[in-house]
């Protein structure tokens, strides 16, 4: 899981840093993919960040990319911030290849130049609202904000709105705000519950403010191992694509505790993440082939499995992979991020105010 505490003003970092230092991309243009393939052996090695194995099923997709090409591969989990940050820290030393991103930090990657553009061959059945028009960023996959909850811990209570939520007692997680894409996301959905939207997002940092005072605020990472351990009550602040997993993981564990995932009928955010090609990534041509995999029908079946929303709807899921969702009704009400542009100015005042109006109440 994306880990939620920045060592560092990331973002800021990141919009001081300019584009001075960047390589030159490379180009793809006239190159097959077997040929990209080739080369993607010589690289060797594929190097990402914030793609961990138990987030969206990446585990899955990483064994599918080094068995097929016959490299090595490692992960780095981080914030989108952070992210950003390091590519950007790094210029024309770049350690990093590919990451996965908020969708409000996509623009924020392309402005800075640190993205490399490449079309993948399954362009054509990508949606042009989920791709870069230079193939620089991809969104491979959707998610819905839910709320997973240790019905052990909580007594059997199982909130399905965020007034329940705020009426239950019970003690809340939603992890670093400051940095975390899924963290603002999670705020922002309770504005709308709260009669707020992405223009007036007082009532969620309200909200939360709330929670704060009634000392309900759990300041920790909203980690796996920490729900495993019975760490968190309530958490409210990871997409389905991270909480059914997750449930379905500790129930069939011996912990002792039961897990439901819900999604809150009042507030509810339906977003993606965006693959981001790093301009200096030190391994270009597995990076392209790696993004060849995971927008191929294998890559998107692998998303599925990990109870993520593919981006393609040309791709026919298996049978078993399709039961693992939720009940459709569940989504009716969810609110999909349609003004990117809008989310990403919300997310920014959700993190200043964050700062400004919660975290002196957290400690």
């Amino acid at each position: 899981m994306k880990k939620l505490v920045a060592m560092m003003t990331a973002a800021t970092l990141v919009l001081s840093m300019g584009a001075s230092a960047l390589a030159q991309a490379v180009n793809f243009e006239g190159m097959t993919v077997d040929e990209i393939n080739a080369k993607a052996k010589e690289d060797g090695h594929l190097e990402t960040v914030g793609m961990p194995d138990d987030w969206a099923n990446w585990a899955d997709s990483w064994k599918g990319i080094t068995e097929k090409l016959g490299i090595t591969h490692y992960d780095t989990d981080m914030t989108s911030a952070e992210e950003l940050a390091i590519m950007a820290a790094e210029g024309t030393d770049g350690t990093k290849d590919l990451g996965d991103v908020g969708i409000n930090f996509l623009s924020q990657a392309t402005e800075q130049g640190l993205l490399q553009g490449y079309k993948v061959s399954t362009w054509d059945s990508i949606p042009s609202w989920a791709k870069d028009p230079e193939g620089r960023w991809y969104i491979s996959y959707t998610g819905t904000m839910s709320f997973c909850v240790n019905k052990t811990l909580a007594n059997g209570v199982v909130p399905g709105t965020w007034q329940e939520l705020m009426d239950s007692g019970l003690r809340v997680s939603v992890g670093n705000v400051t940095a975390g894409a899924a963290s603002q996301a999670a705020v922002l959905c309770a504005a709308y519950a709260m009669g707020g939207d992405m223009t007036n997002v007082q009532p969620g940092i309200d909200y939360f403010v709330k929670l704060a005072e009634q000392g309900r605020l759990d300041p920790g990472d909203t980690t796996s191992a920490r729900m495993e351990n019975g760490e968190m009550v309530v958490c409210a602040s990871l997409y389905d694509f991270s909480t059914l997993p997750l449930r379905d993981r500790i129930n069939a564990s011996d912990s002792g505790y039961e897990i439901v995932v819900t999604i809150p009928q009042d507030g509810a955010i339906t977003t993606g993440y965006g693959q981001i090609f790093n301009v200096n990534a030190p391994h270009p041509y597995a990076a392209a082939a790696a993004l060849e995999y995971l927008l191929s029908d294998a890559g998107q079946i692998d998303r599925a499995n990990g109870y993520a929303r593919p981006i393609r709807t040309d791709v026919e899921l298996p049978a078993e992979v399709q039961a693992k969702v939720l009940d459709n009704a569940l989504y009716e009400n969810t609110i999909p991020v349609e003004d990117v542009e809008l989310f990403k100015t919300a997310c920014a005042q959700i993190a200043q105010m964050w700062e400004e109006e919660v975290v002196p109440l957290m400690y």
